[in-house]
């Protein structure tokens, strides 16, 4: 579902078009203030899951997920959960807190209204991502992540047509793409 098919979240449609560069504002002072009412609208979003979990019922939740997210593509209810966490990840970052101690947080604020505590253990092994690095590994044949993929997407180093012939046929002995969900393997770039 693309963001104009979809009702307003926390972005509205014209919001949504703006960052992804669709749109650009008649002046500077237009934009300053769309960014303004973005950024304020994110805050406020923020401070709202506190009312969802104390207060929106679990039949409410779980029919977010069974009307809502089971009736898109698996992938995009994917996507969509992975990027809202991986946004609070950098906003916990950016805020100076230990993600780990939010995460543990969070998991047992969930797990305690079913009357019971959780451990959370968080290891975070970080490695720097290169277009050359990741050139090797498709030489290679290795499998690559989505994320690195879209590394080399968005890399000035690697030019898309040579990035799209390592992808051009499954029967042609190029690397598998490991998207990390259960329908794991994708093959077409």
């Amino acid at each position: 579902m693309s963001g104009n098919e979809r009702g307003r979240g926390i972005l509205s449609e014209a919001d949504r078009a703006y960052l992804r560069g669709e749109t650009e504002f008649a002046s500077v002072q237009s934009e300053r203030n769309a960014r303004a009412r973005i950024r304020e609208r994110v805050f406020d979003a923020v401070l709202d899951f506190e009312v969802l979990v104390e207060c929106l019922s679990e039949r409410d939740r779980r029919l977010v997920v069974d009307n809502q997210l089971e009736s898109i593509d698996g992938t995009e209810a994917f996507d969509a959960l992975v990027s809202a966490v991986a946004f609070l990840y950098r906003v916990t970052a950016d805020a100076d807190l230990d993600f780990e101690t939010v995460l543990t947080e969070a998991v047992n604020l969930a797990e305690a209204s079913d009357d019971r505590a959780a451990t959370v253990q968080l290891d975070l092994t970080f490695q720097s991502l290169t277009a050359e690095q990741l050139r090797h590994k498709l030489e290679r044949g290795e499998d690559l992540s989505l994320t690195e993929i879209a590394f080399l997407h968005q890399s000035d180093d690697v030019r898309m047509d040579e990035l799209a012939r390592y992808f051009r046929d499954a029967d042609d002995s190029t690397p598998e793409v490991d998207d990390g969900r259960i329908q794991s393997k994708v093959t077409n770039f």
